[in-house]
């Protein structure tokens, strides 16, 4: 839709994965992405993530752990130490609490839990806003239509004529703004 909207997605999302790897003592925290069987990162917290941050068989942890995974899902991952890596889906949904009511995931895990609601909830509004965003340019489009057809009709006084495109100038500049606030 508008050229910068990705590029605002991902400054939000990075956003996020910052202050998780600030709760994570600086750790590197990233945004993976299940496509066609293939797991790929698409934003991390830091802009060049050291190689052993980033580079690691997040498709082989998540099929031990979770099992298949659904393609288009969201996973936040941050890597402890070489052997202990911790994985939560972006969801926006609350997980079930504890069965025993007692929880034993570790404070990191939590943390990473959190990230991946705050990113689910960014997915979602995103995901709203967008089709808002397609509506509105529909409905500026039509506008343009109905500018055109006003000027065409031969039947219009003139002072009837500058009334029905001043008021769909009001109209498009209502659309126009919603449009720069998206």
């Amino acid at each position: 839709m508008r050229d910068s909207a990705p590029h605002r997605l991902t400054e939000r999302r990075q956003a996020i994965l910052r202050q998780t790897s600030a709760a994570l003592r600086g750790r590197v925290v990233t945004l993976w992405r299940v496509a066609r069987g293939l797991v790929v990162a698409e934003v991390a917290s830091r802009p060049n993530p050291p190689r052993d941050a980033s580079e690691f068989d997040v498709a082989a942890a998540l099929e031990t752990w979770v099992g298949p995974v659904g393609d288009k899902s969201l996973w936040v991952a941050c890597r402890f130490e070489p052997s202990r890596l911790h994985v939560a889906r972006v969801r926006s949904d609350v997980p079930a609490p504890p069965p025993a009511g007692i929880e034993r995931r570790s404070p990191e895990r939590l943390v990473l839990e959190l990230a991946g609601l705050s990113l689910g909830a960014l997915e979602r509004i995103w995901a709203v806003a967008d089709q808002a965003t397609g509506y509105l340019c529909g409905a500026l489009a039509l506008l343009d239509a109905c500018f055109e057809r006003v000027r065409r009709v031969e039947s219009l006084t003139p002072s009837a004529r500058a009334q029905l495109l001043a008021d769909l100038a009001v109209v498009e500049d209502a659309i126009e703004g919603a449009l720069d606030a998206a």
